[in-house]
């Protein structure tokens, strides 16, 4: 985010297979090196450490003592990119939960696995919107019930965001009445129903950013010098049982500000616009989603050993039973090697869409089509595999 990309996706040396191991990765090692001023970061290890500590970001991780609270962990998954057909697009989404630590579960089951199929010819870039309102859907039920008296959960754990990613330009009026962007305001509309119900319920939320190539740390810290990502850093510079509160996303939009001014003479066009354009995505969804802006951001690093040293990074919703050191404490507690908390490798592997699931709805979109319209030809022009070489893919002998 704070460097210059100098092109290096514009310029390239193609060469055969066997050397790209060997010449291909020492010239990325080197840019690794030099691009993201990883020396810098090695050399001043105890530094980040102290400016973290000094503004109060840096903490131990408390034993967690309190009581267990009655958890539901859920994740969607959908094909991506959707299954191509001849006529349109075919998309499958799986979204998976599980109740951990509950002595009851209300009206639904234990864990359970529910899917949704729909065929389309706008942009593939639809799954990932949709998949993210059924899922938002399903949390919005959950504290219906709870507020109906039916159901008594204590913390929601989502595998992504609680703060709604949106697209750039989101906020832009000529660009509202595209079927994506209604989407996406549909999202944010759901998630503040979400955090008002869950401030009228007392739940407390959290989401597991497992992907995530942010900057709030270097942003909070107003250095520039930074470039590695939060996980990155985090992951290198946490010792096992601590943690990284970086505040809300009202404190990390202001220090972007502060950012842009401290640094305005030094950054070039396209970092400005970088950080801009996070900027007034931040502004945005607060703006339509006021509550929002009391979702925090964490990282952590577990007691237990995770793969590659891996930290977690989450945001937060808090409650009065569940601090932000109670969320991250108890989550700490429940993480696995996978560094993630393990309710939601449970529904990681629930919501998996699988190959022979695909067969099976490809088949029958072709077998209902055929029954409706009377003409075979026509429905398997219309449901058949665009690019046949994919049939394996999908489970075709």
């Amino acid at each position: 985010m704070f460097r210059e990309e100098r092109g290096e996706f514009f310029e390239y040396e193609e060469e055969p297979l066997p050397v790209i191991v060997l010449k291909g990765v020492d010239r990325e090692a080197h840019r690794i090196v030099e691009s993201y001023n990883v020396r810098k970061v090695l050399e001043e290890k105890s530094f980040i450490r102290e400016k973290l500590l000094e503004k109060g970001f840096l903490k131990k991780i408390k034993d967690f003592s309190g009581r267990r609270p009655c958890t539901v962990a859920l994740d969607t998954g959908f094909t991506s990119p959707p299954l191509e057909l001849t006529g349109g697009r075919l998309l499958v989404i799986i979204r998976s939960h599980v109740f951990h630590g509950c002595s009851s579960c209300g009206e639904y089951p234990a864990s359970d696995s529910v899917g949704y199929v729909r065929f389309t010819d706008k942009t593939e870039a639809v799954a990932t919107p949709l998949s993210k309102l059924y899922e938002r859907k399903f949390i919005l039920d959950i504290l219906e019930d709870k507020a109906n008296g039916e159901l008594d959960v204590d913390l929601v754990i989502v595998d992504g965001e609680l703060f709604p990613r949106t697209p750039p330009g989101y906020g832009a009026p000529s660009r509202r009445e595209s079927t994506i962007m209604k989407l996406y305001s549909r999202i944010v509309a759901t998630t503040r129903e979400i955090l008002e119900l869950a401030s009228k319920t007392d739940t407390a939320l959290v989401g597991i950013v497992k992907r995530s190539y942010g900057h709030d740390i270097a942003v909070r810290l107003l250095d520039k010098s930074i470039t590695l990502n939060d996980k990155a850093l985090a992951s290198f510079i946490l010792k096992r049982g601590e943690w990284i509160d970086l505040g809300s996303y009202t404190d990390i939009g202001d220090d972007i500000k502060n950012f842009i001014e401290k640094y305005r003479e030094e950054l070039s066009v396209r970092e400005i616009r970088s950080l801009n354009e996070r900027l007034s995505w931040i502004a945005s969804v607060i703006g339509e989603c006021s509550p929002a802006s009391s979702i925090g951001v964490a990282v952590y690093k577990a007691f237990n050993p995770t793969y590659f040293m891996i930290s977690t990074k989450i945001e937060y919703w808090v409650s009065s039973r569940y601090g932000v050191g109670d969320l991250v404490s108890y989550l700490a507690s429940i993480t696995s090697v996978n560094g993630v908390p393990h309710p939601i490798d449970l529904v990681d592997s629930m919501s998996m869409v699988r190959r022979d699931l695909l067969y099976l709805i490809q088949q029958q979109l072709f077998q209902e089509l055929a029954r409706l319209i009377g003409d075979k030809e026509l429905a398997m022009s219309i449901a058949g595999l665009t690019n046949p070489e994919k049939m394996g893919k999908i489970g075709f002998k």
